[in-house]
This record gives C-alpha cells, sequence and structure tokens, in this order.
C-alpha cells in the first residue's frame, strides 16, 4: 500500500512540475533592471523632444554609445552593477550647431536578487543620489528611486524649451 502511495505521489509531483514549467520562456522578457527618464520643458508639466542628442557612457568600455544624433523623448540609462556609481555624458547639439554637454551622475545602491529558477539571479537598483551638470539639463528629478525591470519611468530630465 505504502508503494503504490509513494508511485501517486511522484506521478502527482510530476504533473505538478511540468503545469510550473521549467521550459523555455517562462522568463521575463525584461529582465534588466532600467532607469527610464522622460525629457520635460524647464518649469512647466510639458513633455519635450530633443533633437540631434548623443548618449554615451563615461568610464564604460568604449565608451559605449547608446544614441547618436537623435530625436527623443525619454531615454533608459542602464547601471552597472559592478559597480555604485554611473556616469552618462548627454551631448546636444544647440540651433547654432554648438555640442553641449552635460553629465548625468547615478549614485546607487545595486541589490541582487533571486527571481526563480528559469531568470536566476537578477538586480534592481535603488537610486541614492542622481546629480547633473547645468549646461543644457536645467535640473533631474528622481521620481521613482527604485529601479526595477517593470516599465516605469525614474526620472525627469528638464531641458530649455526647443526654439522654433
Amino acid at each position: 500500500m505504502k508503494l503504490k502511495f509513494l508511485k501517486y505521489q511522484i506521478i502527482l509531483g510530476l504533473f505538478l512540475l511540468t503545469l510550473v514549467g521549467c521550459g523555455e520562456g517562462s522568463c521575463d522578457d525584461n529582465g534588466s533592471a532600467v532607469p527610464l527618464a522622460w525629457f520635460y520643458e524647464s518649469g512647466t508639466t510639458s513633455r519635450a523632444a530633443v533633437s540631434n542628442l548623443t548618449v554615451n557612457a563615461i568610464g564604460a568600455p568604449g565608451d559605449t554609445i547608446l544614441i547618436k544624433n537623435s530625436t527623443t523623448n525619454e531615454l533608459h540609462l542602464p547601471l552597472r552593477v559592478s559597480t555604485e556609481r554611473t556616469l552618462w555624458r548627454l551631448t546636444f547639439m544647440t540651433t547654432d550647431s554648438i555640442f553641449v554637454s552635460d553629465t548625468i551622475t547615478f549614485a546607487y545602491r545595486p541589490i541582487e536578487y533571486f527571481a526563480n529558477v528559469e531568470c536566476g539571479a537578477m538586480y534592481y537598483f535603488d537610486l541614492q543620489q542622481v546629480t547633473t551638470t547645468h549646461n543644457i539639463i536645467d535640473s533631474v528629478r528622481v521620481v521613482k528611486p527604485r529601479v526595477t525591470n517593470v516599465e516605469q519611468v525614474n526620472l525627469h530630465i528638464f531641458v530649455p524649451k526647443a526654439e522654433e
């Protein structure tokens, strides 16, 4: 009787494992915790589009270029897990065709967590401080300091209204 009961437990266990799944595609596609920043016109709540913007990482191998001479109203600015500081250079082209750069510095705490068997270990970040130079950027406001793999706006970057 005990052997028969054990056999049913094993079969039930295998069935439950197939329901829970360990197959491909079980892990969320968006496994990276990356801060999302939206641009705003200075002193307003109006979203802004920035033209001719180049963004590159400072201190990353090859000073990684994130975007080059593009128009955008938002940025994903990845953080490094191997350090507690990441710097990004944003280079704007003015209406006079002059290139002006600002640096955004992130100070944060990377926090490793075990997501699940499929995804393994992942990171989220707690933003401690975000600072910027003020050549073009007026200010940066942290609106959600916990950066997770959920698509959410973490920062507002305020820039002067584009001249028309």
